[in-house]
């Protein structure tokens, strides 16, 4: 999956308040040919892989929750490089 983000600012006609929006548009891609990879790996190499890698191999099988992840993006500050609520 893949987050865009793009600011965009609004002016109101008799107002100097000017609105931050933040649109985002997700993509997601099919994951089933790295699946298909990770379950034709012996398991000497899955171990060589999660230790040079960690559990990355793991994060094939979760679900995303894409409103979710839209929704938290919203909050995101790039600059602090952490959520703000």
């Amino acid at each position: 999956m893949e987050i865009k983000f793009e600011f965009g600012v609004k002016r109101e006609s008799k107002s100097l308040n000017l609105k931050k929006k933040l649109r985002i548009g997700t993509i997601e891609n099919n994951i089933s040919s790295l699946r298909e990879l990770r379950r034709k790996l012996k398991a000497i190499h899955k171990g060589v892989f999660r230790r040079k890698y960690g559990n990355l191999l793991g994060l094939l099988e979760l679900e995303v929750q894409v409103p979710a992840i839209t929704r938290l993006a919203q909050y995101y500050d790039s600059s602090l490089r952490c959520f703000t609520f």
